[in-house]
């Protein structure tokens, strides 16, 4: 995941659109850059991947939007003030709120690339996970060869094993629940919860107060927000569960191809390549709001 409400009063900063500019992104002039292919909710801003490799970057309540000039990105994770995209050639590329290092990359290939308060971890090449940012609880713990992904949270970490299995660090209470199955295909870290994706389908969410109950039946993908998780059914469903407040785990009919649920709102990809979001969007009130090919 990516968030997040800070519980542990965690500094933070703002200004993404300002510090997005700072590299290289641009208002205005880019031109339609197609359809989405995949999208990133986070705390306050929403980040997805175009058809031909670019990102595109809004702001909750500020629809404005940024576009990276660079195309050629595989993948994006929105956090709370800064974002990290995995190009083809491997190499992440991070951006906004840097006061820690967590927009910061290490230079090397990666295979995947998670944001999350105010660090980062990867993936690299060889199996190993690299940490970048605030190590305020011992979240960034290096770790060898032998994962797949990884999943960065507010205050803890959670990567799958090539063996199927999950390892977490850093927030103790959490951690202590991790499943000890090897059956796992991704995983998904939550603000105080996480969320595994099982080989047959099922997910199994587990927490501080030990396993928390998700929906029951097949999934293809599972993303968990601050206080909700979301997956993605096989037939293209989404289906939600968690703190509903906002409308966030109350996802709209249809079908969709990704989903990923951010801090108090959610953002999925339709089949026809647009993205609709869902939740508290800004403003003073809950509101739905449809992306079709934003335009930059």
């Amino acid at each position: 995941m990516h968030l997040f409400r800070n519980p542990l009063a965690f500094p933070w900063s703002q200004g993404l659109l300002s510090a997005a500019l700072l590299l290289g992104l641009a208002l205005a002039g880019c031109g339609d850059a197609g359809k989405y292919t995949s999208v990133s909710a986070g705390y306050d801003h929403t980040c997805g991947v175009r058809e031909d490799g670019a990102v595109t970057c809004w702001e909750l309540g500020d629809y404005r939007r940024v576009t990276l000039r660079q195309e050629g990105f595989v993948s994006v994770s929105a956090a709370h003030g800064h974002t990290c995209g995995l190009r083809e050639d491997g190499n992440v590329l991070c951006w906004g709120d840097d006061e820690f290092g967590q927009a910061t990359a290490p230079d090397g290939e990666f295979v995947s690339v998670s944001a999350g308060g105010s660090s980062s971890c990867g993936v690299r090449t060889g199996g190993a996970i690299a940490c970048w940012g605030w190590d305020a609880i011992g979240e960034h713990i290096p770790l060898e060869g032998g994962f797949s992904s990884v999943s960065v949270g507010l205050a803890h970490t959670c990567g799958l094993k090539d063996d199927g299995g999950v390892a977490c660090w850093g927030w103790d209470d959490v951690i202590r629940a991790t499943p000890a199955e090897r059956e796992f295909v991704s995983v998904s870290v939550g603000l105080a919860h996480t969320c595994g994706l099982k080989e047959d389908g099922g997910v199994t969410c587990w927490d501080e107060n030990g396993e928390s109950t998700p929906a029951e039946g097949e999934f293809v993908s599972v993303s968990a927000g601050s206080f909700h998780t979301c997956g993605l059914r096989r037939e293209g469903i989404v289906d939600c569960w968690g703190w509903d407040r906002y409308g966030q785990a109350t996802p709209p009919k249809g079908e969709f191809v990704s989903v990923s649920a951010g801090d108090l709102y959610t953002c999925g990809v339709r089949r026809n390549g647009t993205v609709n979001c869902w939740g508290f969007l800004g403003g003073d009130k809950v509101h739905r709001r449809y992306y079709s090919n934003i335009d930059t």
